[in-house]
């Protein structure tokens, strides 16, 4: 091999060394310095309350005040303790009630007895304020012995409106008003029926009807 061909060769082989040697510097270098993976996002993780839920109304009915009534014989008689009537009442231990004052009892109303009624112990008196919505009112009104339970008892006008009694007890000679209206508080003297119109004018028939269905009274609007 001649020195021209010699020097060729080697210079050859110099150049594909350097090539590699910075090649490989040049790959060992990017992977050295290759940028940071990005961060990975953050989930956000909810937390799921449960929802609150309303503690239910403890059982209580009403209770009209009879004449020598006190809280003490009140709360003997239902089995409740003074303090608790005292408390569901907003009263006081020494608070002196007055006859056909509405009390609440804590505890489910016990069974009523049946009172047997004769003619004319319940009657419809009259209906005032016939055709006016806030005047408007049925007058019904207890003459016989014992105390009378109209829970369940109907009120009707013949023509689809139906009034049902809720819990309420009437003592002889008692009474009460059941206005066609809403947006009160029952009473043990005033009910209301929570009707948008007025139901009575003349010559419509007020019926009263016992838990069996049975028409116990009826009176014409004059």
């Amino acid at each position: 091999m001649s020195n021209r061909t010699r020097a060729l060769f080697y210079l050859g082989l110099n150049v594909l060394v350097s090539a590699c040697t910075a090649w490989l510097v040049l790959t060992l270098w990017g992977r050295s310095h290759l940028p940071p993976p990005p961060p990975t996002p953050e989930v956000a993780v909810a937390t799921v309350q449960p929802l609150a839920t309303a503690s239910p109304t403890p059982p209580r009915f009403a209770y009209t005040v009879r004449s020598g009534d006190t809280l003490g014989s009140i709360a003997q008689k239902f089995g409740v303790s003074i303090e608790a009537l005292c408390e569901l009442n907003h009263l006081k231990p020494d608070t002196t009630l007055a006859v056909g004052q509405a009390l609440l009892i804590p505890g489910v109303a016990p069974t009523p007895t049946p009172v047997a009624l004769s003619q004319g112990d319940l009657t419809i008196d009259g209906v005032l304020g016939a055709g006016v919505l806030e005047d408007e009112r049925v007058l019904i009104s207890y003459h016989g012995q014992g105390s009378l339970n109209l829970q369940g008892w109907k009120l009707d006008d013949g023509e689809g409106h139906v009034y049902t009694f809720p819990v309420l007890s009437l003592e002889q000679n008692g009474a009460v008003q059941v206005w066609t209206k809403g947006g009160l508080p029952d009473t043990v003297v005033d009910l209301y029926w929570g009707l948008d119109k007025a139901v009575w004018r003349s010559g419509k028939i007020v019926s009263l009807r016992n838990p069996q269905g049975q028409v116990v009274a009826q009176y014409v609007v004059p």
